[in-house]
């Protein structure tokens, strides 16, 4: 889909081989919206504790509270700069929202458990805030990288969630005033493949070839042809033969109408999907293992 602010964005989530084994849905959730006349654009991922009864419900709530806090921050023609205290306040929203769903359905909170990803987008700026695993990668015109690293507990397979009693303590947030051209917001399912643990850098064979194919989707496109591409993606054989667990990302690319879209770079050699079968995308060859695979 695209705004006015000529970024064009395509998400899915998809579960992961051992939730299909058990029957079970996807714990992870994802949604974007454009704020302020189209000149915003906002995204959230979250991911579902795997020990929470109602992880996804809590996932979902999170995702749409983020961006319902956003529309609300943003129609006040009093905003002023950009800073951390908007990311607390977004966290703490987050918490109030599901500390009510908990009390309302007579549950902890802790059966709500998620992470929480944010990116709020505008032209001149871009606001970015983490609570727990998964990564956002962003493309700035000198390569890829990660905003924040993936947040790992004191034990190895654990993370932080928003509903925590540290997740205050626990949230990053970043305010860049640099061209960003390209972001991917993902959850810890794709950390494997898109990160490099030894280095903490993204990979880049990963991102390079997704978000040129998305930049080279017809505008005119059905964004439901789209998204279905991205899920087929994310559902392949060459992906979970490299990962068990539930996948979510979410691309945007900027893409300004004036200028020409370059052609792309050249890649180096991967392992290519059956493109009839994927449509959107290429598969990479592997970034590193992660140590400790974390398993939400």
């Amino acid at each position: 889909m695209s705004g006015a602010s000529s970024w064009r964005y395509v998400g899915a989530s998809v579960p992961g081989v051992a939730h299909l084994a058990d029957d079970l849905d996807c714990q992870d959730a994802w949604a974007a919206q454009w704020v302020d006349s189209d000149s915003v654009l906002v995204l959230a991922v979250a991911d579902g504790a795997g020990s929470a009864a109602e992880s996804r419900a809590g996932a979902e709530l999170a995702c749409q509270t983020v961006l319902a806090e956003c529309v609300v921050w943003l129609s006040d023609p009093l905003v002023g700069d950009w800073t951390p205290a908007v990311a607390l306040r977004l966290l703490q929203r987050v918490q109030i929202a599901l500390a009510q769903q908990a009390a309302q359905a007579g549950q902890p909170i802790r059966e709500l458990a998620c992470t929480l990803l944010g990116a709020v987008l505008a032209t001149d700026r871009a606001l970015f805030l983490q609570v727990g695993d998964g990564a956002i990668v962003i493309g700035t015109g000198a390569g890829y990288r990660p905003v924040f690293w993936p947040q790992g507990g004191e034990y190895p397979n654990e993370t932080h969630f928003v509903t925590d009693p540290t997740a205050v303590a626990q949230l990053e947030c970043a305010i860049l005033t640099e061209p960003v051209a390209e972001v991917a917001l993902l959850t810890d399912g794709l950390q494997s493949l898109a990160l490099h643990y030894h280095s903490r850098q993204a990979h880049l064979p990963f991102f390079r070839p997704l978000f040129q194919r998305l930049r080279d989707y017809p505008a005119l496109s059905d964004p439901a042809e789209l998204t279905m591409a991205l899920e087929r993606f994310l559902s392949s054989p060459a992906i979970n033969q490299r990962t068990h667990d539930d996948k979510t990302l979410i691309l945007a690319v900027r893409w300004p109408v004036e200028e020409p879209i370059p052609p792309p770079a050249a890649a180096p050699d991967r392992v290519t999907a059956d493109p009839a079968a994927v449509g959107l995308a290429v598969i990479p060859p592997a970034a590193e293992e992660e140590p400790d695979a974390e398993a939400d």
